[in-house]
């Protein structure tokens, strides 16, 4: 299964199916600190949950729908109507450039740096078989003194 299959299966899980990071990682036979790191990468809803994505609140400050609906018929306006050239070009600019999803900034920062889960995942259990050879070096030299 691909990484993106994977992490929309681990979304799924955890979104739709109402399975915990635990029940997921033994279900998908995964380290749970791997099933986590997915999640926060994929999950608004678990960044939400863990406190990462501060709940709304109702200040006003906020712009709603209706504010939405007149500023983009503005810009629009700007971008066929404007009399100075300038103003025009960069309305039609920003209108395109939205439409493209070229304005939001997640997608921006996150092009092109995707999250591997399986080699994530073998880097955790590479780590820990390591640490436990550690600790077996650690106690056969202390049996030995």
């Amino acid at each position: 299964m691909s990484t993106g299959a994977e992490l929309t299966s681990i979304r799924t899980g955890y979104e739709e199916l109402g399975m915990t990071p635990e029940m997921i990682a033994n279900d998908r036979e995964l380290d749970i600190t791997s099933v986590k790191a997915a999640l926060l990468q994929c999950s608004p809803k678990y960044r939400k949950d863990c406190g990462m994505i501060p709940e709304k609140e109702e200040n006003n400050l906020d712009f709603t729908d209706n504010d939405l609906v007149l500023i983009n018929g503005e810009i629009m306006r700007a971008a066929l109507y404007a009399e100075d050239e300038n103003t025009r070009l960069k309305a039609c600019m920003y209108v395109r450039d939205d439409k493209k999803g070229r304005r939001e900034i997640r997608a921006v920062l996150n092009a092109g740096n995707t999250f591997n889960l399986f080699q994530f995942n073998e880097n955790i259990a590479k780590a820990r078989e390591n640490v436990n050879k550690m600790k077996e070096r650690l106690l056969s030299n202390a049996v030995n003194v």
